[in-house]
């Protein structure tokens, strides 16, 4: 310790001579830090970035979208009274798609002959379309084109027993006059041929409604636009390669499709026309803009906000410079390391720099307490800088310990939620205490220069040699009523525990927040690409769109079977079923081969019957209506190749096999917005296991979901744990006594306490955000009692000085961190705004617990011996 000592006694002295290197050196850190942080910065909002890799939930999803690829999902809106003109917008934006895509296909093809192939692909820009839908006319055609195959086999077995009867009756062969056809499938009760007169059309008028009807049971779209029932608003649909997770990927496709919306005269079509974009790359390029936005605005705000209470607390507009530059340069560190190492921040990392700021530049402040207060006894300004150091040295070590174990126990998780903030927090905690010692003597040697060369007035007020000059009014009061009033604190504190205690037990059994709806956007939904999206529901509304959670099966051959076993798995959930339906490409075919096959027998025995003689006998109306009805030839078994590209694409991976994929729709009265049935769903559809034990990696978003409230259910105690039993070995080997150790973690315990009675009291659930709160409140809160207890210790175990001498340093410390908690409440996420306020309870419980329980305590139980020389 001692060799410690003299090294950094060195250092500050050497800060103290040559300032202007440290500076420097501290400005190019800043700039090249804080620069590469601003130039690649991306914020990542899918909750898939927050699983552990190697979680059976995420592999199953990452094996998925290896073989289906992203489908991130791109859809223009367009709305105005004329359906004409929303048609002529959709033509016009569909053609110049086509085109784009055609022009990047030929130039991809021309590189394929030159020596630098894929440079000159580079030159042609990413293909970031997979495809795009724009209406239904294919799918009306391909189903208008076979609609004699998806009639059902008895059907077209009376009709064709019906033709015959009626041919044979007409040409006087087979049948008596009184002898009655065969009733067809639905006809009605009474007909032509039932009176003895010949049938309309050979007996095919009572099946045409059924067969046309089978034509259109796939197509909702009658015009074969996407649109509403009135036409006033109508959609194109984008499916990307990309994931939708809001990367620079989603920011091309969106920017290059309002190109080309910008390039179509929206006002020639029509005066009110209007165009919008919803589904999940836009939604989630708005999510990180406003991620962004928000952090960006809170990191501000916590610079205001921190050093204007710094510059109230030391009476000094410069004192905020002293002790800036080390809280600046934690916070560039942090995010240039961030996005060299990750690539980016998620969620809660986005607002880290001002968490890192509020709590990193407790440190300086302590230091700054310290100065002050010996420049006050009257030492040297160079002496005041290294006992400065030296004083408050244990207290910043400690603090630094406990701070570095509140994100170093996020570490140890697996939940990436929880891991990249503990990295990314420990990194820029660090770099902060690290740059600590050389900058702010540095800074106090150049604000000593600065002061003799501004004017009067703008200069501080003079360090007067009074040791009361240290001391403030509202910590001189503390002082004295804990000292005076030791057990009224102590009973006041119990009596908040009790409380506390009293709603735990049922809090904790189950303290998660199951309703998603309580963790998201409030804003995204009642404007921006939110509004939009339902508006595109309206559009689309789940027709010609098979609607539920896509799942896959390793072959197609499978997919019956898993269905099978997901209906029987989730018969079997004691709270009943959960599972609507689950759609298959066979839904869209007209029955298995075998089933076909006689369908073909009985369509060419009908198209045998209807021949061109049989036909031209008929008077000329029912001539017309026979033709229509007469299947034609080239009729052949279909499968699901063979199906239209806006049916087939949403059964077919990446690699154009088509049956595989498979849909789980849920029942309407299912709110996915519940976790608890996202954790049911999660069980009845994921990893199915088969009963000859083959497992299938079937996943979908419900098991993200499920794997998010699971590893926060596995990693949050575990974090938890390690922060508290590591923050318990620091203390008791830091304050070096019983008294200590137990007065210190005391109140941290009570501080913690408090806060989670608090959350039970409001009813303030635990999700995979806020959980992060309570392993940092056991390090950061340990600070404050720990740095009062020291502070007795140097003052000959003298709390109430302490609390004069140091409260007011503890206490902006825990205001400025509290103001960096505090920039969460500016995000539009709730899940985060309740990560800000369950924090901010913490802190403040934690610095209550160090200014009154703490110095109540230590009067109550003084120390054996002989007390620590006063410094």
């Amino acid at each position: 310790m001692l060799a410690l000592k003299r090294a950094i006694s060195r250092i500050v002295d050497g800060s103290g001579r040559h300032p202007a290197v440290v500076l420097l050196v501290a400005l190019a850190v800043v700039a090249s830090s804080w620069f590469y942080a601003a130039t690649h910065f991306q914020v990542s909002s899918d909750l898939l970035e927050l699983l552990p890799r190697d979680s059976p939930g995420f592999k199953a999803f990452e094996h998925q979208l290896g073989r289906v690829g992203g489908g991130a999902s791109l859809i223009v809106v367009v709305e105005s009274p004329d359906r004409a003109a929303n048609e002529h917008f959709i033509d016009q934006l569909s053609d110049s798609l086509a085109n784009d895509m055609k022009e990047r296909a030929a130039c991809n093809e021309a590189c394929k002959a030159k020596p630098d192939a894929a440079v000159c692909a580079a030159a042609c820009g990413p293909e970031l379309i997979g495809y795009f839908e724009s209406g239904t006319k294919d799918v009306r055609k391909f189903f208008q084109s076979n609609k004699w195959m998806y009639v059902d086999l008895d059907e077209l077995k009376k009709a064709d027993d019906t033709i015959d009867h009626e041919i044979a009756r007409q040409g006087g062969v087979g049948f008596d006059d009184d002898e009655a056809a065969p009733a067809p499938v639905n006809a009605p009760p009474a007909t032509a041929a039932d009176a003895g007169a010949p049938a309309g059309a050979l007996g095919l008028d009572a099946y045409r409604e059924n067969w046309e009807a089978s034509a259109k049971r796939h197509d909702d779209f009658p015009t074969g636009y996407f649109a509403t029932a009135d036409g006033k608003r109508m959609g194109l649909r984008i499916v990307s390669t990309l994931g939708g997770l809001g990367d620079m990927g989603g920011d091309n496709l969106l920017g290059r499709v309002r190109a080309k919306v910008d390039a179509i005269n929206l006002r020639a079509l029509h005066p009110s026309m209007l165009v919008g974009y919803a589904g999940d790359i836009p939604n989630a390029l708005e999510e990180k803009d406003s991620l962004i936005t928000d952090a960006a605005w809170a990191t501000g705000l916590a610079f205001v906000a921190v050093f204007t209470g710094i510059v109230v607390f030391f009476r000094s507009p410069w004192a905020a410079l002293i002790i800036a530059l080390p809280a600046i340069i934690g916070v560039g560190v942090a995010y240039s390391f961030a996005m060299a190492w990750y690539g980016h921040v998620n969620t809660t990392g986005a607002f880290l720099g001002a968490i890192i700021l509020g709590n990193g530049i407790n440190y300086p402040i302590v230091l700054l307490n310290r100065y002050r207060e010996f420049r006050a006894r009257g030492m040297e300004p160079e002496v005041a800088r290294r006992e400065a150091v030296l004083n408050a040295f244990r207290a910043e070590l400690v603090g630094a310990l406990v701070a570095s174990i509140a994100y170093g126990s996020l570490v140890v998780t697996h939940f990436r939620g929880f891991n990249q903030f503990g990295v990314i927090g420990f990194v820029g905690m660090l770099l902060v205490w690290l740059s600590m010692i050389p900058c702010v003597p540095a800074m106090l040697v150049v604000d000593d220069w600065m002061q003799s060369k501004l004017p009067k007035w703008l200069r501080d007020k003079p360090i007067v040699n009074e040791l009361a000059e240290a001391r403030g009014p509202i910590m001189g009061l503390v002082a004295r009523v804990t000292s005076r009033a030791p057990w009224a604190f102590l009973a006041a504190f119990a009596l908040v525990a009790v409380v506390s205690l009293y709603k735990l037990p049922a809090y904790l059994r189950d303290p998660w927040e199951y309703d998603w709806s309580k963790l998201g956007s409030r804003g995204t939904a009642q404007s921006g690409a939110g509004a939009w999206s339902n508006k595109a529901d309206e559009v689309f509304g789940g027709k010609m769109n098979i609607a539920g959670a896509l799942m896959l099966a390793d072959t197609p051959e499978q997919v019956p079977v898993i269905k099978a076993q997901i209906l029987e798995n989730d018969a079997r959930d004691p709270k009943g079923q959960l599972v609507g339906e689950i759609s298959t490409v066979a839904d869209l075919l007209p029955g298995p081969v075998s089933e076909q096959t006689k369908k073909l027998a009985v369509l060419a025995d009908i198209r045998a019957r209807l021949s061109d003689r049989v036909i031209a006998r008929l008077p000329e109306a029912e001539r017309k209506r026979v033709l229509e009805m007469r299947p034609p030839e080239g009729l052949a078994t279909i499968d699901g190749a063979q199906l239209p590209p806006l049916l087939r694409r949403r059964f077919e991976e990446n690699d154009g096999r088509v049956g595989t994929v498979f849909y789980v729709r849920y029942k309407n009265d299912v709110s996915l917005s519940d976790g608890r049935n996202l954790l049911r769903i999660a069980a009845s559809t994921d990893n199915v296991r088969l009963h000859d034990g083959t497992v299938v990696q079937t996943a979908s978003r419900s098991t993200v979901f499920a794997e998010v409230i699971r590893s926060m259910e596995r990693d949050g105690p575990l974090a938890t744990a390690v922060s508290f039993g590591a923050v318990l070995v620091v203390v008791a080997i830091a304050a070096s006594s019983l008294r200590g150790s137990v007065a210190v973690m005391g109140a941290l315990l009570l501080g913690v306490l408090i806060t989670i009675g608090g959350a039970a009291l409001t009813d303030t659930k635990l999700n995979f955000f806020n959980f992060i709160a309570l392993p940092i409140t056991f390090g950061i809160g340990c600070e404050y009692p720990f740095n009062i207890f020291d502070r007795s210790r140097l003052l000959a175990n003298d709390a109430a000085s302490a609390v004069r001498l140091s409260g007011g340093a503890v206490a902006l410390c825990s205001y400025t961190t509290t103001v960096g908690y505090g920039s969460m409440l500016f995000s539009d996420q709730q899940a985060l705004q309740s990560f800000g306020r369950l924090a901010m309870t913490g802190e403040i419980a934690c610095l209550a617990g160090a200014l009154f329980f703490l110095p109540a305590l230590l009067k109550l139980w003084p120390p054996a011996g002989l007390p620590a020389t006063k410094r």
